[in-house]
Protein backbone atom coordinates (compact mmCIF):
# COMPACT_ATOMS: atom_id res chain seq x y z
CA UNK A 1 0.00 0.00 0.00
CA UNK A 2 1.30 3.40 -0.94
CA UNK A 3 1.73 5.84 1.91
CA UNK A 4 -0.76 8.68 2.12
CA UNK A 5 1.98 11.31 2.26
CA UNK A 6 3.46 10.10 -1.04
CA UNK A 7 0.04 10.20 -2.74
CA UNK A 8 -0.53 13.72 -1.40
CA UNK A 9 2.83 14.92 -2.70
CA UNK A 10 2.32 13.26 -6.08
CA UNK A 11 -1.17 14.78 -6.42
CA UNK A 12 0.18 18.26 -5.73
CA UNK A 13 3.10 17.89 -8.15
CA UNK A 14 1.02 16.45 -11.00
CA UNK A 15 -1.73 19.03 -10.39
CA UNK A 16 0.73 21.90 -10.67
CA UNK A 17 2.23 20.26 -13.75
CA UNK A 18 -1.18 20.19 -15.47
CA UNK A 19 -1.86 23.81 -14.53
CA UNK A 20 1.47 24.89 -16.03
CA UNK A 21 0.83 22.96 -19.26
CA UNK A 22 -2.58 24.62 -19.54
CA UNK A 23 -0.90 28.03 -19.51
CA UNK A 24 -0.07 27.18 -23.13
CA UNK A 25 -3.22 25.31 -24.13
CA UNK A 26 -5.88 27.76 -22.86
CA UNK A 27 -4.67 30.72 -24.98
CA UNK A 28 -4.18 28.31 -27.87
CA UNK A 29 -7.79 27.16 -27.68
CA UNK A 30 -9.09 30.72 -27.32
CA UNK A 31 -7.11 31.88 -30.37
CA UNK A 32 -8.30 28.83 -32.27
CA UNK A 33 -11.92 29.77 -31.57
CA UNK A 34 -11.38 33.45 -32.40
CA UNK A 35 -9.66 32.62 -35.70
CA UNK A 36 -12.38 30.06 -36.48
CA UNK A 37 -9.80 27.34 -37.05
CA UNK A 38 -7.71 29.18 -39.60
CA UNK A 39 -8.32 29.80 -43.29
CA UNK A 40 -10.24 26.60 -44.02
CA UNK A 41 -11.29 25.62 -40.50
CA UNK A 42 -8.92 22.68 -40.14
CA UNK A 43 -7.64 24.04 -36.85
CA UNK A 44 -10.95 23.13 -35.25
CA UNK A 45 -10.18 19.45 -35.77
CA UNK A 46 -7.77 19.51 -32.83
CA UNK A 47 -10.25 21.34 -30.60
CA UNK A 48 -11.70 18.18 -28.91
CA UNK A 49 -8.20 17.12 -27.85
CA UNK A 50 -7.37 20.60 -26.55
CA UNK A 51 -10.72 20.70 -24.73
CA UNK A 52 -9.84 17.41 -23.00
CA UNK A 53 -6.57 18.93 -21.80
CA UNK A 54 -8.37 22.07 -20.62
CA UNK A 55 -10.89 19.95 -18.68
CA UNK A 56 -8.00 18.36 -16.80
CA UNK A 57 -7.80 21.64 -14.88
CA UNK A 58 -10.84 20.50 -12.88
CA UNK A 59 -9.13 17.35 -11.64
CA UNK A 60 -5.86 19.21 -11.12
CA UNK A 61 -7.52 21.81 -8.91
CA UNK A 62 -9.40 19.08 -7.03
CA UNK A 63 -6.17 17.20 -6.35
CA UNK A 64 -4.55 20.32 -4.90
CA UNK A 65 -7.53 20.88 -2.59
CA UNK A 66 -6.92 19.56 0.92
CA UNK A 67 -9.86 17.12 1.06
CA UNK A 68 -8.95 15.31 -2.20
CA UNK A 69 -5.16 15.15 -1.85
CA UNK A 70 -4.99 11.50 -0.88
CA UNK A 71 -7.24 10.25 -3.72
CA UNK A 72 -5.55 7.56 -5.78
CA UNK A 73 -8.18 7.80 -8.53
CA UNK A 74 -7.46 11.49 -9.11
CA UNK A 75 -3.76 10.73 -9.19
CA UNK A 76 -4.22 8.12 -11.92
CA UNK A 77 -6.46 10.40 -14.01
CA UNK A 78 -4.03 13.29 -13.61
CA UNK A 79 -0.99 11.16 -14.46
CA UNK A 80 -2.56 9.83 -17.67
CA UNK A 81 -3.72 13.32 -18.64
CA UNK A 82 -0.35 14.86 -17.80
CA UNK A 83 1.52 12.33 -19.94
CA UNK A 84 -0.79 12.96 -22.89
CA UNK A 85 -0.68 16.74 -22.50
CA UNK A 86 3.12 16.87 -22.17
CA UNK A 87 3.44 14.73 -25.28
CA UNK A 88 1.07 17.00 -27.25
CA UNK A 89 2.86 20.09 -25.96
CA UNK A 90 6.15 18.66 -27.18
CA UNK A 91 4.62 17.90 -30.59
CA UNK A 92 3.11 21.36 -30.92
CA UNK A 93 6.29 23.17 -29.95
CA UNK A 94 8.69 21.04 -31.97
CA UNK A 95 6.77 20.77 -35.25
CA UNK A 96 7.94 23.39 -37.75
CA UNK A 97 5.38 25.70 -39.32
CA UNK A 98 4.53 25.37 -42.97
CA UNK A 99 5.05 28.83 -44.45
Amino acid sequence: MIEKKRIENANIIVGIWIILVNLYFIPFSVLNIINEGGPMGYGLLNFPIILFINLLLITALLSIKKSFRNSLGLLIINLIGAIISIFLLYLMLSTPLMD
